[in-house]
């Protein structure tokens, strides 16, 4: 299986100079195995000009699954969808369309989805919105609401819990394999409550955005010493997992860690 960054904070790879590639602050992966688009960063520009870059047509994907509603996550769709010219299935928690603020510096910020259910509609998106697991093909199935029963969130400073914070969760041969947006579930919860619903017994890894950015050390150290406990053996933190937290990652799973960033490729 390959999955490719198309949209993370960083860029990592000097064939970004060759291929010129974009970064910002969100989110977007593409398995091509499966077609299925998840995440699509904030502004749209940088997801259609690292597509084009790097040779996948914005007509190939089938899916497209929204890790929850924060626009660094869901910006780019409407972009996307008007470079389309084929249907797309579109899977989003139900919570999708509820407010969504945050506050920074300058005082409170709307960060939720810039379209309405009409606008997808009029692009010939089919939206399916969703709470509980649903099973996209035999081996994927994606989280709905997770529970957080095995431990905290991560919501940070943000006023709402995200409750629509939602994982992609691959079942593999050698185990759970788990695509996350911010992780705001808390990597307790999406990864206790994948293996529960799935009902695998070993983590194969954990991709994607993991919101360490704030967090004690007390904190750090409690996420990766039970990660330790599933003995994956790919970790990946891009996006929210923020650079200290990468950092960490790497140090502490040397033989796991695999570096994210835009662009790169990872083959499962």
């Amino acid at each position: 299986m390959k999955l490719t960054i198309l949209v993370d904070n960083y860029v990592t790879s000097l064939t970004s100079l060759r291929d010129k590639l974009l970064s910002e602050w969100g989110f977007a992966a593409y398995l091509h195995d499966y077609k299925l688009l998840y995440d699509t960063g904030l502004s749209g520009n940088v997801l259609l000009n690292n597509m084009k870059a790097l040779n996948i047509d914005v007509n190939e994907p089938d899916y497209l699954v929204l890790s929850h509603r924060h626009s660094d996550h869901t910006g780019g769709l409407m972009k996307f969808l008007n470079e389309r010219e084929r249907p797309i299935k579109i899977i989003a928690h139900k919570n999708l369309f509820s407010p969504a603020k945050a506050k920074d510096e300058k005082g409170e910020v709307n960060v939720g989805v810039n379209f309405t259910k009409e606008d997808l509609e009029k692009k010939n998106a089919e939206l399916i919105l969703i709470d509980s697991p649903y099973k996209l093909k035999e081996n994927i199935i994606i989280s709905g609401y997770i529970p957080r029963n095995w431990g905290p969130s991560h919501a940070g400073g943000l006023i709402d819990e995200i409750p629509d914070d939602m994982a992609l969760y691959i079942i593999d041969k050698d185990g759970l394999l788990i695509l996350t947006g911010c992780g705001h579930a808390g990597i307790e919860n999406i990864v206790e409550y994948g293996l529960k619903i799935t009902g695998q017994n070993k983590l194969k890894g954990i991709i994607g955005g993991l919101h360490f950015m704030g967090f004690d050390d007390k904190r750090l150290n409690t996420i990766v010493s039970y990660l330790n406990t599933k003995s994956p053996k790919i970790v990946a933190g891009t996006h929210c997992t923020g650079i200290d937290g990468i950092s960490l990652l790497k140090r502490s799973f040397p033989s796991s860690f695999k570096d994210a960033g835009v662009g790169k490729e990872l083959i499962i």
